[in-house]
């Protein structure tokens, strides 16, 4: 048996609106690397989150997913219509929510309860 690739692991899919600076959406990504569980970032032109989040839940292989634009981080999964996300977020109200975002897209993988 071969072990798994980096390319091949199961990740979170993040989709983030292009005209985003990355740094607005650091403490997402840190809230999911604190959880331990991998995330593949997608910059794409679509400006709502909600079809960023839908389309970041169907190409991960976790089937969870987060779009981030217009001031919204919206977390759902593969299972959930585009338009009834499972959690939404307004980004960079403060850090602990922007980490709390991204660490509970990543507990929702490992079934953990969420952070309130």
């Amino acid at each position: 048996m071969r072990p798994i690739s980096d390319a091949e692991r199961p990740r979170i899919g993040l989709r983030v609106n292009d005209r985003l600076p990355r740094d607005r959406i650091a403490e997402v990504l840190h809230g999911i690397e604190e959880e331990g569980v991998p995330v593949e970032v997608i910059v794409d032109a679509e400006l709502n989150p909600l079809q960023l989040a839908h389309a970041a839940s169907l190409a991960s292989r976790l089937g969870i997913g987060i779009g981030i634009s217009l001031d919204w981080v919206v977390t759902t999964t593969e299972k959930l219509p585009p338009g009834r996300p499972y959690l939404v977020s307004v980004l960079n109200q403060s850090e602990t929510t922007d980490r709390a975002a991204g660490a509970n897209a990543a507990r929702l993988v490992k079934r953990m309860p969420l952070n309130v």
